[in-house]
């Protein structure tokens, strides 16, 4: 299939508007998602909506298609050099910590003083500031390649070093130690994990750093891509088959990522499931590319601001989650549970609270550029 499918030369450099809209329908849908992970039960989050919500949308269609979409973008921007991405990590580092700061430590002090709750609020702060999220593994990420490609090599070699290490941190998922301090390091790297709701480490650098070498190793093929449309048909109807047969055994079996009643099965996946992720990114990419000639510009419009504001829309709705799950529901209730249609309603505000004040936020950037010039 490569001489029929791919041109010696790069023929598909501009925009991949399938990207778009795949990054786009996600970032709408994240305060959705993190209001069915905050107000669920474990026992909720195995059916119905929530599940669909939290192990589904927010499971391969959700962390695994960014990171692969961030690689795929790193072979298409010419801003890559070792520097550059070394700049764009420690920027990201400090954003991360900002955004803890607004999601994790002002509303526990907050709650903490209004109910005196420890458990609630102070037990699982250390963990929850100091430990590693999409942004924290993002920055992680890029300064492990910025590293990689100061050694000059290929994207299928640093693919090969993804894969090793992704292999070494599925022998060691599930390590704990008696250290806080060593727990939250190491969680940055490996799956740590005590099998409570404590220790959080939810994106290991060595096992979801294969994303992103997949998704620059694939930005490579898809820059030669002769024709799109053939390449979906072929291969994008394979794939949906073949993951959705195998997340439905997982589901019946109660196994793997696709089983697991909101543990870090899904965090810590093994290598198999790196592929079936990847594989369920290419099927749905497929779905969106040939959907697009029936899409309205504004609906395009719209998957573009959204996608081109990822980093924007995940650090406010993951502010306006907390405080609105963890604060407000909690103090006003005494849990912080809600039935799932409630749970919706209130996902889907707190979606369109966030869209609006990206847009406030993008515009606000744009007039103080303009002002500055």
């Amino acid at each position: 299939m490569g001489a029929y499918m791919f041109d010696k030369n790069e023929v598909n450099t501009g925009r991949q508007p399938e990207l778009d809209i795949c990054k786009g329908i996600v970032a709408f849908l994240l305060a959705t998602i993190h209001v069915y992970v905050e107000c669920s039960t474990s026992e909720q989050l195995f059916h119905g909506l929530p599940y669909f919500f939290d192990s589904i949308v927010g499971g391969p269609w959700a962390a695994p298609m960014f990171i692969f979409a961030m690689g795929i973008g790193l072979a298409y921007t010419r801003k890559s050099s070792p520097g550059e991405l070394a700049k764009r990590g420690a920027g990201l580092i400090l954003v991360g910590f900002g955004l803890n700061v607004c999601r994790y430590l002002l509303p526990s002090l907050v709650g903490y003083a209004i109910t005196g709750d420890r458990q609630m609020y102070l037990d699982r702060l250390p963990y929850l500031f100091f430990g590693n999220d999409l942004l924290q593994f993002a920055a992680l990420g890029m300064l492990f390649m910025a590293l990689l490609k100061r050694f000059d090599l290929s994207p299928l070699k640093i693919w090969f070093v993804a894969l090793a290490v992704n292999l070494v941190a599925t022998f060691f998922r599930g390590v704990f130690f008696s250290n806080m301090a060593l727990n939250i390091f190491l969680g940055h790297f490996i799956g740590v994990d005590d099998g409570t709701e404590i220790v959080m480490a939810d994106f290991p650098l060595f096992i979801w750093f294969l994303f992103y070498a997949s998704g620059y190793l694939a930005g490579q093929y898809l820059r030669r891509l002769k024709d799109k449309k053939k390449f979906y048909l072929m291969v994008s109807p394979v794939c949906l088959v073949l993951v959705t047969v195998i997340y439905i055994i997982q589901y019946e079996m109660g196994f793997g990522m696709m089983g697991g009643e909101g543990n870090n099965v899904f965090y810590h996946m093994t290598t198999i499931e790196v592929f079936l992720c990847i594989a369920t990114m290419i099927g749905m990419l497929g779905v969106y590319y040939l959907i697009l000639p029936y899409l309205p510009k504004q609906v395009m419009g719209l998957m573009e601001f959204l996608s081109r504001n990822v980093t924007v829309i995940y650090c406010i709705q993951w502010t306006l989650v907390w405080w609105a799950c963890d604060v407000f529901v909690y103090i006003i209730r005494g849990d912080k549970y809600l039935p799932s249609w409630q749970q919706l309603i209130l996902g889907l505000c707190l979606s369109f609270a966030t869209a609006a004040l990206a847009q406030v936020w993008s515009k606000f950037k744009a007039d103080r550029k303009q002002k500055g010039k």
